[in-house]
């Protein structure tokens, strides 16, 4: 079994934020970001970085959701499309690091799971450029 293995720089993951209207939200409801950090219950940074795109955080997108209605349908759409790219690539990482393993039972039965996943996720991506 070959396994073609491309390596992105890690900037290739970084795009623009689905979350870049975020902040509005509070703004608009006259909050800085250590009073929806207390009302949340988290880091006053953790939710920063949520805020500005550089992470991806379920609980302030719901917290969001709850405390000013913000409409999550799109945003966990948009987070799903982001992670794509870099799942098939962790998922090659980790193929190639398996094949290198012994051909254990366990091993093969692992590579024939990632290998699965691997197609179901590029198959996605081709279904959704034919639709474009």
């Amino acid at each position: 079994m070959q396994c073609l293995v491309i390596a992105l720089p890690f900037t290739h993951f970084m795009r623009k934020s689905p979350y870049k209207h975020i902040y509005r939200y509070r703004k608009n409801n006259h909050l800085n970001l250590k009073d929806v950090a207390y009302l949340l219950n988290m880091d006053e940074g953790n939710l920063s970085r949520f805020e500005v795109g550089k992470t991806q955080n379920s609980k302030a997108l719901i917290g969001y959701h709850i405390l000013f209605n913000l409409s999550i349908d799109e945003s966990v759409f948009n987070i799903f499309n982001q992670g794509t790219e870099e799942i098939v690539h962790r998922c090659f990482s980790l193929l190639e690091t398996l094949e290198n393993k012994s051909k254990t039972r366990k091993n093969l039965l692992r590579i024939k799971g990632i290998n699965t996943i691997i197609k179901r996720l590029t198959k996605d991506d081709e279904n959704e450029k034919g639709n474009q």
